[in-house]
């Protein structure tokens, strides 16, 4: 097992000092990114809208544009039991390059809250030059690379920053497979954009997702894809111990 020295520092980044996320909807790439035309969308949804997300696949959504208007075919992604589903949107034709295209939610998910669309009630993009048909290639292989912890009404909350350094110019985003090691829990996925060579795993108190414990040991297995799909190389699981706060116990 590899071991890696946590850092942990009494905030956070403001990546990770975020309220709580609630019950709604969130898509990758982050809204308001530059996409290639062969992008794929995720679609995850969270508390109460889980359930309405995870009845899409078969369903069509709609990407349009001014004059041009593209179809989305909900797949199977990934499913955890904390609360989470997410789901792949597959176009059935290439985006125009450079358009601003909005995704209609309303189309299958009317009156769904958009978490992460930085105020605007439907996600859009920016369509890039063209399609993207180049996997990422490393540069640096994720790693973790320091333990990070807050204090809420809540309790303390915990996360881990994984970075990577790749040769990619599409937005990038990791799907985690995380488990307590020798516990016999069921594993969690989590899907995470990768924002400046970085990501953040961990608990978001009201959301449900996965609690680290002081010190515990977990294993996350780590697939990195860009917007258009395509898988990065294959990288080992990375073993690592679970920040523990000094205040912990106060």
């Amino acid at each position: 097992m590899y071991r890696f020295l946590l850092l942990c520092v009494l905030f956070l980044a403001r990546a990770a000092s975020a309220r709580c996320l609630g019950d709604g909807v969130q898509v990758f790439p982050r809204p308001g990114a530059t996409v290639p035309t062969n992008t794929r969308l995720l679609l995850e949804g969270i508390g109460t809208a889980r359930g309405a997300v995870a009845d899409l696949p078969g369903k069509v959504m709609r990407l349009q544009t001014n004059g041009h208007e593209v179809r989305a075919k909900a797949q199977r992604g990934w499913t955890s039991e904390l609360g989470r589903v997410t789901v792949v949107l597959k176009l059935d034709e290439p985006l125009l390059p450079d358009k601003l295209y909005t995704l209609r939610l309303d189309d299958a998910l009317p009156g769904v809250v958009l978490l992460n669309g930085v105020g605007a009630a439907l996600p859009e993009w920016r369509s890039g030059k063209g399609a993207d048909k180049t996997a990422p290639s490393w540069s640096k292989r994720p790693s973790v690379s320091e333990g990070l912890f807050r204090k809420t009404p809540e309790g303390i909350t915990r996360y881990v920053r994984l970075t990577l350094a790749a040769r990619e110019e599409s937005p990038m985003y990791m799907v985690v497979t995380l488990a307590r090691k020798r516990s016999g829990a069921p594993a969690q996925h989590y899907v995470l954009p990768v924002v400046n060579g970085s990501a953040l795993l961990g608990h978001e108190p009201c959301s449900g997702a996965f609690a680290f414990e002081d010190g515990k040991s977990y294993r996350a297995r780590v697939e990195v894809f860009d917007a258009a799909g395509n898988l990065a190389p294959a990288v080992p699981p990375l073993d690592f111990e679970a920040p523990a706060a000094p205040y912990a116990g106060e």
